[in-house]
């Protein structure tokens, strides 16, 4: 979600039976349950097992083609399903298929590949070539810690695609602006595939290597439990370990801490079945979030009964023939009744003594349209209008290179707005530019823990650091704005100078160098 990212749509499978076809209706069933459970290259040697007898069968053809596209060859995909429809017609479901291969073929023909031990990763070279390295890191290390977690360890290599813009995003995940901005769905697991969208599509960027050890996550669950795993369950677990790969904080933020709060005091957590399908229909930014910080609660429960070999065993039985998925599974596993496990884990939430936080609220993702002013963005978020009025002429004040006064303005704004990140930001800035770095490291300090997904808050406190001449801590905050908005050719040239006083020449090339390509 932030990172959000995050939900599984998954293709239907059009396989429709018609005369004078001679395939055996039992073999394409179990071609399209391969299918189901993205057992892709299993299904592949069947199907291509079929089609020297089956070249003018459309049924054959038309599944072939969904595996192809599951197998990330398009051209193959699109070949199969024009023959499928010169041999049995047209109809709207072939059609929209159809589509979509030529869709995702016009976006993916121009991406780039790179490869790593397990991934390969495409993108577009021009716009997102900075990304590589630290796509590779985070996904090789999300292979290494989930291995020795839970014992997977797939065999083929995982096909990766980062989309630069809102529209090729939109083309080739079937997903609409509503849901990036509303529902945070920044990130796929789908076709067999890790889908992401570059943070530079969005006005702040976002945790978008989080999201993609997020997505990771889906993608094992859907091998391990055979695709039979909910939605809760999926967005729980991936949710719960979106950043261990980082030996990341706990996901339980002040911003989980004050929704699930508030869900509880007034009773308002979301039912189950609300969960089940999709988060993306939920119909608010808020019940959105709450339901991935709920559903990361019922597998810190889980945990906390059974242990991680109580959850892998859980995973492990969803996948058997038993119709009753994860609620007969935990029923097997923890010996109660789901009904039971319901108020046994509400009383678990209960004691958790979570704490409301003011001024935490849900960071609702801006897509970029045109040019675009942060600042000026940042200052509609400013609720009162005083404080706003007050942000403004200190900004004036600032580009006057008045920043003692402008400190003075800032500090009114605060005291009218007391939890006002953009206020809090400038305030940092203008310390920082006069060498007051201690006092603006208290106060971003405060910034961060209600809003820990800004950059500018980060990008600041690596600036101060820097100036302390503190540089291990200028490092962590300047890498921590990175894995936000990675497209500030300041940054890279300030981690650049930390890594150098560090010692580690390597990083200090590579991030000087992404800096000259971000500025040229």
């Amino acid at each position: 979600m932030k990172r959000i990212a995050f939900s599984l749509i998954f293709l239907l499978l059009w396989i429709l039976p018609s005369s004078g076809e001679t395939a055996s209706p039992f073999v394409l069933s179990a071609l399209k349950e391969k299918l189901e459970r993205w057992d892709v290259e299993e299904a592949w040697r069947e199907a291509e097992s079929l089609l020297p007898a089956e070249s003018r069968n459309p049924q054959v053809l038309e599944v072939a083609a969904q595996i192809s596209f599951y197998r990330g060859d398009y051209a193959g995909a699109r070949k199969m399903m024009q023959s499928a429809i010169e041999v049995g017609g047209e109809d709207e479901k072939r059609k929209a298929f159809t589509l979509l291969i030529e869709a995702t073929t016009g976006v993916i023909s121009s991406f780039k590949k790179y490869e790593s031990t397990h991934f390969l990763i495409y993108l577009d070279e021009r716009q997102d070539g900075i990304l590589v390295d630290y796509l590779r890191d985070t996904l090789e290390r999300t292979y290494q810690v989930m291995a020795q977690r839970y014992g997977f360890r797939p065999q083929e290599k995982i096909r990766v695609e980062v989309f630069p813009d809102t529209k090729a995003f939109y083309l080739c995940s079937t997903l609409s602006a509503r849901d990036i901005e509303v529902a945070g769905a920044v990130g796929l697991a789908q076709f067999n595939k890790l889908m992401l969208l570059s943070p530079r599509a969005l006005v702040y960027g976002y945790r978008f290597l989080d999201a993609l050890s997020h997505e990771y996550l889906h993608y094992l669950l859907m091998k391990v439990t055979a695709n039979k795993a909910p939605i809760w369950f999926h967005e729980g677990l991936a949710k719960f370990e979106e950043t261990r790969w980082r030996n990341g904080p706990s996901y339980l933020s002040p911003l989980y801490q004050t929704l699930l709060a508030q869900a509880l005091s007034k009773d308002k957590l979301i039912e189950w079945e609300k969960m089940e399908n999709s988060f993306i229909k939920l119909k608010t930014p808020e019940e959105v979030q709450l339901a991935y910080g709920q559903a990361a609660t019922v597998i810190e429960f889980i945990l906390s009964r059974a242990g991680d070999r109580g959850l892998r065993e859980i995973m492990r039985r969803m996948a058997g023939e038993s119709p009753g998925g994860a609620r007969e599974a935990i029923q097997e596993v923890l010996g109660w009744t789901f009904s039971e496990f319901h108020e046994k884990w509400k009383e678990s939430l209960a004691k958790k003594n979570l704490k409301e936080r003011e001024g935490v609220k849900v960071r609702l993702y801006k897509i970029k349209e045109g040019r675009t002013d942060e600042e000026r963005l940042d200052l509609n978020e400013i609720k009162s209008l005083i404080a706003r009025n007050r942000a403004h002429l200190g900004d004036r004040l600032k580009e006057r290179g008045r920043m003692e006064a402008a400190v003075i303005e800032y500090r009114r704004a605060l005291s009218e707005s007391r939890e006002s990140v953009p206020v809090m930001n400038r305030l940092s800035f203008a310390l920082i530019h006069m060498g007051r770095e201690t006092e603006a490291l208290k106060v971003l300090q405060e910034a961060r823990e209600i809003a820990p997904d800004h950059p500018t808050i980060y990008t600041h406190m690596g600036k101060a650091y820097l100036k302390l001449r503190d540089f291990p801590s200028a490092r962590e905050a300047l890498e921590a704005s990175i894995q936000i908005n990675p497209f500030n050719p300041e940054v890279h040239q300030n981690l650049a100078i930390a890594a150098e006083r560090l010692g580690d020449s390597d990083t200090a090339i590579r991030e000087r160098e992404i800096a000259r390509k971000l500025v040229r």
